[in-house]
């Protein structure tokens, strides 16, 4: 399936960010999406690094379901 990837960091000055652009990525389901981006263990809740990533399919990114993920 063909999914789009953010990637997300805040910092208590600057709040929440986007780092770099949108994603495209082609992977079984949205969690092998985002780790295949940076290979790096994240889960969906606990305690995280201050790094998230946001993944949907379909072409509205603001009209469509999503998944997030927080890197640890």
């Amino acid at each position: 399936m063909h999914y789009s990837v953010q990637i997300f960091t805040w910092t208590a000055r600057e709040g929440v960010h986007q780092v770099g652009s949108v994603i495209e990525v082609d992977a079984p389901n949205p969690k092998a999406a985002a780790v295949s981006l940076l290979g790096l263990r994240l889960e969906d809740d606990g305690e995280s690094s201050k790094l998230a990533v946001r993944v949907w399919r379909g072409e509205d990114a603001q009209k469509a379901d999503c998944d997030c993920f927080f890197y640890h």
